[in-house]
């Protein structure tokens, strides 16, 4: 087949998002198809085969965002000498409008993956946030009324479509990761991670607890701070490592001091996906994460694949991933993750069992899996 994704963010930039597209890229094309990305424009962005890119421009409230700016036209010629069968979409912004235009233009069926609970950031319309929540459903079944097919990364994306009365059919498809990497536990793979805990001044005793993700207020850090500091008056050996970075970055530097923990927060900004991001998973001893804002969370599946417990929010968005008592815990009252993780630092045999336990359940989220899934949809609705 001949594809064709639509995404409004793409390397050099660097979000979960992206992770799916590029393993669904790489899958398919080792599978024999074609796929063709449309994307915006940035100033890294090296040229790529089959990569075609619009003028963009920065959205100066999210510096991993850009939107892009082109003619119903432009888009058209690009696609015109591509045959494409099926168009996939990532983002519900500038691209989504462009591939709607090919679709039309073409009569090329669509499917669209929803990658983002929205109900979750309507805090950044402020006063209108009451208003935009009972607007949310129409909008969202307006913007979405052209897939032929929307994909739910996860059971809870499927019963929020099934809530706001979509009338699209829904797939759940779960994401999928090249799990080599993160099951990688050769001598090699721990030398790098114990450099990399030298690099960040990380002792070799120290309980190393991990988040990855947008240092955003959606991601509940601040509770994860609130959580650390139990963590911490208990176990004063542990250190955190917040990977990422975001909007909040400096006011969550500000409130571990106003903790009286600074001194154990690590701050990395973005570390490069995957050769860094594997070798912060591996130096880590546990993986800790208060957000409810998650669709289907890519660093979950990281984080299990390499072997680490969970000590999570409980969320609709991750079952199956974190199992209570096998691999970590999904904590009801997210400010009581912390007893949970003092138990298993406090306990080195419960936490080689649980990251056994986190590996296996891993599998469940191959690329093989992923690919397999998202064939059949294409078949179905593809272009004949």
């Amino acid at each position: 087949m001949n594809i064709g994704i639509f995404s409004d963010t793409y390397p050099p930039l660097v979000n979960g998002v992206i992770t799916v597209i590029k393993t669904l890229k790489t899958g398919l094309e080792k599978r024999g198809h074609k796929v063709y990305v449309f994307t915006v424009q940035h100033p890294d962005a090296v040229p790529e085969e089959r990569i075609f890119r619009v003028k963009s421009l920065q959205n100066p409230a999210n510096a991993n965002l850009r939107l892009g700016i082109f003619s119903k036209k432009q888009v058209i010629e690009m696609a015109r000498p591509l045959n494409l069968d099926i168009i996939h979409t990532h983002s519900e912004i500038s691209l989504f409008s462009a591939a709607v235009t090919v679709s039309k233009k073409f009569n090329i069926p669509m499917i669209h993956t929803l990658h983002t609970y929205y109900e979750d950031y309507l805090y950044y319309f402020g006063w209108l946030q009451p208003l935009m929540k009972r607007s949310l459903p129409a909008i969202s079944r307006m913007i979405l009324r052209r897939p032929s097919c929307i994909i739910a990364p996860s059971q809870k994306m499927g019963d929020y479509l099934v809530r706001i009365n979509l009338q699209n059919p829904v797939r759940i498809i779960p994401n999928g990761i090249d799990l080599s990497r993160f099951n990688d536990r050769s001598a090699e793979m721990q030398e790098g991670s114990q450099k990399f805990r030298d690099r960040f001044n990380i002792a070799y005793d120290d309980e190393l607890i991990i988040f990855v993700g947008r240092l955003g207020i959606e991601k509940n850090v601040f509770t994860l701070l609130d959580n650390f500091k139990g963590i911490y008056t208990c176990r004063p050996k542990s250190k955190l490592l917040l990977v990422g970075d975001g909007p909040d970055r400096q006011k969550l530097d500000v409130y571990s001091r106003k903790l009286r923990i600074s001194e154990a927060v690590i701050f990395t900004g973005y570390l490069l996906w995957p050769d860094e991001i594997v070798l912060a998973y591996t130096a880590a001893d546990l993986f800790m994460s208060a957000s409810h804002s998650e669709v289907h969370p890519i660093t979950f599946i990281e984080a299990i694949a390499a072997g680490l417990p969970v000590v999570a929010a409980a969320d609709s968005s991750i079952i199956g991933m974190v199992v209570n008592g096998e691999n970590g815990w999904a904590v009801e009252d997210d400010t009581l993750m912390w007893e949970r993780a003092v138990a298993i630092l406090a306990a080195p045999q419960d936490r080689v069992r649980m990251g056994k336990k986190s590996e296996a359940i891993s599998q469940n989220y191959s690329v093989a899996h992923f690919v397999d899934s998202m064939i059949a949809c294409y078949e179905e609705y593809r272009k004949h």
